[in-house]
């Protein structure tokens, strides 16, 4: 934007016109900076490899039922954990309907994780998902199953849930807001935990948001990540912080979306982010 049309925006605009021999001011209405529009600035391309999908896990309700687990392995009496190529004995056969060529999800129950600013208020737990396994044979109540995907290591105990094909996402990238930028007006919501508990956060790091499908998120949407800078008071030791006040720290696009929670991978950073830092939609 120009500066003369910034000016017009951002202040008032004193118009003087002549009628007959006296001079008038008029004073135009003063009018807030619409949102930034968003700028292509890329072709097509997919957000994160298949890994990232699938081994991503995600934050679901904190007592999610599943249909099976795997009880024992055919390397039980040698191995405690399970990669690709080992086989698996789940504890659901033909009489659950399972039949051979059918694939699953191997789940892991981990951490609650807590609504943002409370420690007593749950807003699920992680859910691991050490790989997939196909069926290979099953009986009434028993089949077999071998590790088609290793995402870490299998155990005995992890849970199952039908596998489902989870599609890449294909996006066009936009233009990064940058600090000077106001908010988009869309929904903001904040990064709740991280895959594997890694910190400091990295580009390509998998995050668990608190913002779904409820919120209107989708696959392939990008959100801005933000921390609320501290004024200029915090140069004396004050420690009052001005809401207006933003400092980017990077992009994230989102993979998968639960109803009140998403998966997301940053795609680019500018400086360190942590669980509790803004995420909003552009």
């Amino acid at each position: 934007m120009r500066p003369s049309a910034a000016r017009a925006a951002l202040g008032a605009v004193l118009l003087t016109f002549t009628a007959g021999s006296q001079a008038q001011t008029v004073v135009s209405k003063v009018e807030r900076v619409p949102p930034p529009a968003l700028v292509t600035v890329s072709t097509p391309l997919a957000v994160g490899v298949e890994a990232d999908v699938y081994c991503a896990g995600w934050v679901g309700e904190a007592n999610e039922k599943f249909p099976g687990s795997i009880f024992s392995a055919e390397r039980v009496d040698n191995q405690r954990s399970y990669i690709e190529a080992d086989l698996l004995y789940l504890d659901i056969g033909t009489d659950n309907g399972v039949e051979a060529g059918q694939e699953y999800w191997l789940v892991r129950p981990e951490r609650l994780v807590y609504k943002f600013g409370s420690v007593i208020n749950v807003l699920g737990r992680v859910y691991r998902t050490p790989g997939r396994v196909r069926v290979i044979c099953a009986q009434e109540q028993a089949a077999i199953a071998e590790i088609v995907l290793s995402c870490g290591e299998a155990e005995v105990g992890d849970l199952i849930l039908p596998f489902e094909p989870v599609p890449i996402p294909l996006v066009r990238r936009t233009r990064p807001l940058t600090s000077c930028d106001g908010p988009t007006q869309k929904v903001v919501g904040h990064i709740v935990d991280v895959r594997d508990a890694i910190t400091p956060l990295s580009t390509d790091t998998i995050v668990y948001i608190d913002l779904g499908e409820k919120d209107g998120l989708n696959p392939g949407d990008f959100l801005t990540v933000y921390r609320i800078g501290p004024s200029s008071f915090a140069a004396y030791g004050d420690a009052r912080r001005r809401s207006d006040v933003r400092t980017i720290l990077g992009e994230m696009a989102i993979l998968t979306t639960k109803s009140n929670t998403s998966v997301g991978i940053i795609t680019s950073m500018r400086d360190t982010m942590l669980v509790g830092d803004f995420a909003e939609l552009k």
